[in-house]
C-alpha cells in the first residue's frame, strides 16, 4: 500500500512540475497581451499577478493529470521518444499500427463533415431541438461509416503485411499530423466560417468565442501530462522546485493587484486570467455585494454590502457609498440664462438656410473608420466620400454610441442611449414598440420614407423596419449569414437606392431615404481594381474603396436628380474597426478611439462647407433630422423623448454662433459577448468605465493614441468621475435582466 502511495505521490509531483513550467509559459503569453493593450500595466507586475491566479489552477490540474497517466499509461509517460524510432515488434499485426495511424485523421475528417453540415442545419427554421437531433443522428451514422472504413483499411494492411513502424510511433505521428492540419485549418480559415468546407474552422479565431483560455488550459494540461516522473533524488528536488515556484511567485503576485493598471489590464486583456480573476473576486467578496476589496475589485468596505462601485452615493452624507474616493456633493444649480430666446432666434435664422421642403438621404456604412482620405489617411480609399466632404460640413470628432452595430445603430435611429432603450439581452438586440424610431416620427408627419438594405438584421422584425413606407431588400443575399458575410452588396444596394430616388415622390414630396452599406464589415472580400495588399488592413481598405465607388454612384444619381437642390445628404457609420492598435482586432468589446470615432458628413444645399472640431455624438442625429424637417421635438413624457441635441446650429453657423464642447457618452451595456463599457468625454479628457469602475483616463489632446493611462492623476480622475456620475444620473435607464 505504501508503495502505491509513494508511486502516486511522485506521479503527482512530476505532473505538478510540468504544470508549473507550463503555467509560467501561459502567464508570459497573457502578460504580453496585457502590456500591449494600452492599459499602462508593465510586464513584470502583470506576470506576477497572472501567476497568482494561474498557480492554483496548475496545482489542481496536476493530480488529475497524474490519475489520467496512471489509468491510460501505467508504464510511464504517454510520449516516449524511443517509440518514434523503434522498429516494428514481431508478432504485432500491421493492421493495428495502420488503424492507429488512420484514426486521428478519420476523427478530423468526421469533425469537418459534421461541422460543415451542422452550421446551416442549426441556422435553419427547424428549431434547435429537431436540428440538433438530426445533426446527432447524422453524426452517429457518419462516425459508424468512418469506423468501418478504418477497420477495412487496417485489415487490408494486416493482410498485405505492410512495413509499418510500431503502433506507438504510428499513433504519435498521426496525432501530431492531425493536430498540425487542424491548426492550419483554424489559422487559414475565414472567421465567418464561410468559404469552402476546409475554411470552416477559421471561426475558432474569432474574439467573441475567446478560445485563447482553452488553448492556455490545454498547454497547462499537456505540461502536466507529459512531464517525466522523477525517479532519482536530484530529479525529485528539481521537480519539487518547479512545482512550488508558481506558488512562491503567486504569493508576491497577489500584491500586484494593488496597482490599478495591473488589475485593470488583467481584467480587460488577459483571456484566461480575467476569468480566473472573476473567480478570485467572487471568493474574496466578503459582503456578497458582487464586488471584492482585494484583487482590484473596487470595493472600499467588504463588510458593508451598501458600499460598492455601483451603489448610489447619497450627496453630502459623509459616506462614500460608491467607492469613488469621496462623498458625492449636490451639483450647483445651473446659472440662469441671460437670453432664453437666443437659441430660438438662432434656430430660426438657421432654418432660413435650410430648404423648406427637404429630402434627406442618410447613408450609413458599416464598420467605417474615421480616418478616411479627408482626414489625412494615405491610401486613396475614399475619393468619392472625400469629394462629398469638400462640399459639406465635416464633424472631425464624431462618436458612435457603441462599438458594435446592434447597440449603436438602432439607438442612433431612436435618439436614445442604448441603456435607455427596451432592447433585450441578445447579441442582435430586438427593440420594442416603446422605443420610437425616427422613421416612425417622419412618416407620421406625412414624409415619404424608404429603406434600402442588404443585410437581414435591418429589415426583419428587429425594430429598424418600423416607420418605412417602402423597404427594398433586393440586394440582400438569399442565404443570410449571421456574421462575417462574404457577399458583396454595394453594387446592387446602390442600384436599389437609385431606383428610389427616381420615384416621383422623391422629386415632388418630402422624402427620407436610408441606405446602409455593409461590405466593409468582415469578411474582407477582394475586389478587382481595389487591391491594396493582402494583410487585414489592406483588404479592409479594398472593401472601403469598393464601397466608396458605389456610394459615389449614388451621389452621382442624386446630383442628376431634379431634387438635388433641396436634398440633404448625411453620411456616417455605426462603429470603427481595430487592427491591433490596442492588441485587438475587429470591434465590439472595447471603446478605443479606433472603434468608436466615426465619420459624420452633412451636406445641406446652400450651406458653406466647413469643419466642426469639437466632439459630437450620433445621439444628436434624430433631433437634427427633426429640425431639418421642421418637426416638433418629442413630448418628453414617459418613453417619448430623445437624449441628444440638434446639430442644426453647428451645420448652418448662424451669425454669432460658435460651437461649444458638450459631454459625449459612448454607452455599451452588457451583452452575451461583451462586458459593460462606457466612455465619457468632456473636452479632451476621456474616461472609460465598467460597471461604474474607472478602467482608463486619457488626455486625447496630448495622447490621441490612448497609450498613457492617467488613473494615477487623482485630481483629474475624481473630477471626471464626478461629472460622469452626474451625467449618467440624467439618463432614463431601462434595466435588462441577464438570462439565467
Amino acid at each position: 500500500m505504501s508503495e502505491r502511495v509513494t508511486r502516486a505521490f511522485f506521479r503527482c509531483l512530476g505532473a505538478a512540475s510540468g504544470a508549473g513550467l507550463a503555467c509560467f509559459v501561459a502567464t508570459a503569453i497573457e502578460a504580453r497581451r496585457v502590456t500591449e493593450a494600452g492599459t499602462g500595466a508593465a510586464f513584470g507586475p502583470s506576470f506576477l499577478a497572472l501567476v497568482a491566479l494561474t498557480a492554483p489552477l496548475a496545482l489542481a490540474v496536476a493530480p488529475l493529470a497524474a490519475a489520467a497517466r496512471a489509468l491510460f499509461f501505467p508504464d510511464g509517460a504517454p510520449i516516449r521518444l524511443r517509440a518514434w524510432f523503434s522498429p516494428p515488434e514481431p508478432g504485432l499485426r500491421r493492421g493495428r499500427a495502420a488503424a492507429l495511424a488512420l484514426a486521428p485523421f478519420a476523427v478530423l475528417a468526421w469533425v469537418v463533415v459534421v461541422a460543415r453540415n451542422g452550421v446551416p442545419l442549426l441556422a435553419s427554421d427547424l428549431g434547435p431541438g429537431p436540428a440538433s437531433a438530426a445533426l446527432a443522428m447524422g453524426g452517429v451514422a457518419l462516425g459508424a461509416a468512418f469506423v468501418l472504413g478504418v477497420h477495412w483499411l487496417a485489415r487490408e494492411a494486416g493482410v498485405r503485411r505492410l512495413a509499418l513502424p510500431s503502433p506507438a510511433t504510428c499513433f504519435s505521428g498521426a496525432v501530431a499530423g492531425a493536430a498540425a492540419l487542424f491548426l492550419a485549418l483554424v489559422l487559414t480559415g475565414e472567421t465567418s466560417g464561410g468559404g469552402g468546407p476546409l475554411e470552416l474552422f477559421g471561426v475558432l479565431t474569432r474574439d467573441e468565442l475567446e478560445l485563447m483560455p482553452v488553448w492556455l488550459l490545454a498547454l497547462i494540461g499537456a505540461g502536466a501530462l507529459v512531464a517525466p516522473i522523477p525517479r532519482r533524488l536530484a530529479a525529485r528536488g528539481m521537480a519539487s522546485l518547479f512545482a512550488l515556484l508558481p506558488v512562491l511567485f503567486g504569493v508576491r503576485g497577489v500584491a500586484a493587484f494593488e496597482v490599478p493598471e495591473v488589475a485593470l489590464g488583467v481584467e480587460r486583456s488577459a483571456p484566461l486570467g480575467k476569468r480566473l480573476l472573476g473567480v478570485a473576486r467572487r471568493a474574496a467578496d466578503g459582503d456578497g455585494d458582487g464586488f471584492a476589496g482585494r484583487f482590484g475589485g473596487g470595493d472600499c468596505d467588504d463588510s458593508d454590502p451598501s458600499r460598492h462601485p455601483l451603489a448610489r452615493d447619497v450627496p453630502d452624507n459623509g459616506i462614500d457609498e460608491d467607492c469613488s474616493g469621496a462623498d458625492a456633493t449636490l451639483p450647483a444649480p445651473p446659472p440662469p440664462r441671460e437670453a432664453p430666446s437666443a437659441d430660438v432666434d438662432q434656430r430660426t435664422l438657421a432654418l432660413r438656410r435650410v430648404p423648406e421642403r427637404p429630402n434627406v438621404v442618410l447613408v450609413t456604412v458599416d464598420t467605417l473608420r474615421f480616418d478616411l482620405g479627408y482626414m489625412g489617411y494615405g491610401r486613396p480609399i475614399s475619393p468619392r466620400i472625400d469629394e462629398l466632404a469638400r462640399e459639406s460640413v465635416v464633424f472631425e470628432r464624431a462618436y458612435a454610441l457603441a462599438s458594435y452595430t446592434s447597440k449603436s445603430l438602432p439607438p442612433m435611429l431612436i435618439g436614445k442611449y442604448c441603456s435607455e432603450t427596451h432592447r433585450g439581452y441578445a447579441h442582435f438586440n430586438r427593440f420594442g414598440t416603446k422605443d420610437t424610431f425616427v422613421a416612425e416620427r417622419l412618416r407620421k408627419a406625412g414624409i415619404t420614407t424608404a429603406s434600402v438594405q442588404g443585410y437581414w438584421y435591418f429589415f426583419q422584425e428587429y425594430g429598424m423596419q418600423r416607420g418605412f413606407d417602402t423597404i427594398d431588400s433586393s440586394a440582400a443575399p438569399k442565404v443570410a449569414q449571421v456574421e462575417g458575410d462574404r457577399n458583396s452588396t454595394s453594387d446592387e444596394l446602390t442600384n436599389a437606392a437609385l431606383a428610389q430616388i427616381a420615384r416621383r415622390e422623391f422629386r415632388d414630396e418630402r422624402f427620407f431615404l436610408w441606405v446602409h452599406y455593409t461590405d466593409p464589415h468582415a469578411e474582407y472580400v477582394p475586389h478587382e481594381g481595389f487591391d491594396f495588399g493582402t494583410n487585414a488592413r489592406a483588404r479592409y481598405d479594398g472593401e472601403v474603396a469598393f464601397t466608396d465607388h458605389h456610394v459615389g454612384r449614388l451621389l452621382d444619381g442624386l446630383r442628376k436628380s431634379p431634387a438635388w437642390d433641396r436634398t440633404i445628404v448625411i453620411l456616417t457609420s455605426d462603429h470603427g474597426e481595430a487592427f491591433g492598435e490596442h492588441g485587438l482586432i475587429r470591434h465590439g468589446f472595447e471603446l478605443w478611439e479606433e472603434l468608436v470615432r466615426v465619420p459624420l458628413i452633412v451636406r445641406v444645399p446652400g450651406v458653406e462647407p466647413h469643419r466642426v472640431q469639437v466632439p459630437r455624438s450620433l445621439i444628436d442625429l434624430v433631433p437634427t433630422l427633426l429640425d431639418l424637417f421642421r418637426l416638433d421635438p418629442p413630448t418628453g413624457e414617459g418613453t417619448d423623448f430623445v437624449s441628444g441635441q440638434s446639430l442644426l446650429l453647428d451645420v448652418v453657423r448662424p451669425p454669432g454662433y460658435a460651437p461649444e464642447p458638450r459631454p459625449i457618452l459612448v454607452d455599451m451595456p452588457e451583452g452575451p459577448y461583451n462586458a459593460e463599457r462606457s466612455a465619457f468625454l468632456l473636452d479632451d479628457l476621456k474616461l472609460v468605465t465598467s460597471n461604474g469602475r474607472p478602467l482608463g483616463l486619457y488626455d486625447l489632446s496630448a495622447d490621441p493614441g490612448e497609450k498613457q493611462n492617467l488613473l494615477r492623476d487623482r485630481a483629474r480622475l475624481e473630477g471626471a468621475v464626478e461629472r460622469y456620475k452626474q451625467f449618467r444620473s440624467s439618463l432614463r435607464e431601462v434595466k435588462v435582466a441577464r438570462p439565467r
